[in-house]
């Protein structure tokens, strides 16, 4: 009697990722993934280059792994966190921008829901506010808010330092993309 083997094919799910990004003090943004294992020592990297560090997990790994390259680890300065183009870097910003699932982590305190008014304004909320009239409005993250107060960190330029501002000095992002 001859026996028939059959094959399964067992799916392999994704190994959960971290991805690090941020901009270098020549206004180049930077962005890799890293594998679980790599995690702890890509996070002690990004602190020190002052870079965000986000989880990315299932379709959100899919989704940023084919647009970055994976981080080395035993490369240092620049080379550890490649360079990707502008369109890619905002992209990634807002693939885990978007993505609040639970397991997730949002990058540097970053909350998914976008404020409708300026009262409705909160710690996490990302806004727009203007860096000074040469250089224009920027991405910035709501650290802290005392009344019509905010304090504001840049979302790409966590090593500079925070500001406080008046609520009506930002503006704010369409709620519904």
């Amino acid at each position: 009697m001859a026996s028939h083997a059959t094959a399964v094919k067992v799916q392999q799910l994704p190994l959960p990722k971290i991805v690090v990004f941020g901009v270098d003090d020549d206004s180049r943004p930077h962005a890799a993934w890293f594998g679980k294992p790599k995690a702890e020592a890509a996070k002690a990297a990004a602190r020190q280059l002052g870079f965000n560090v986000a989880e990315a997990t299932n379709g959100l790994a899919a989704d940023i792994s084919g647009k970055i390259q994976e981080g080395r680890i035993h490369a240092s300065g620049p080379h550890l966190i490649p360079i990707v183009s502008e369109a890619i870097y905002e992209q990634i910003v807002t693939a885990l921008n978007a993505r609040g699932q639970a397991g997730q982590s949002q990058p540097a305190g970053l909350s998914t829901a976008l404020p409708e008014t300026w009262d409705a304004i909160k710690p996490g909320h990302m806004v727009i506010a203007r860096e000074s009239l040469v250089l224009g409005w920027w991405e910035a993250v709501v650290v802290a808010r005392a009344g019509d107060k905010l304090t504001l960190r840049w979302r790409d330029y966590p090593k500079l330092p925070e500001r406080t501002v008046p609520v009506t000095a930002v503006a704010l992002l369409h709620p519904k993309p």
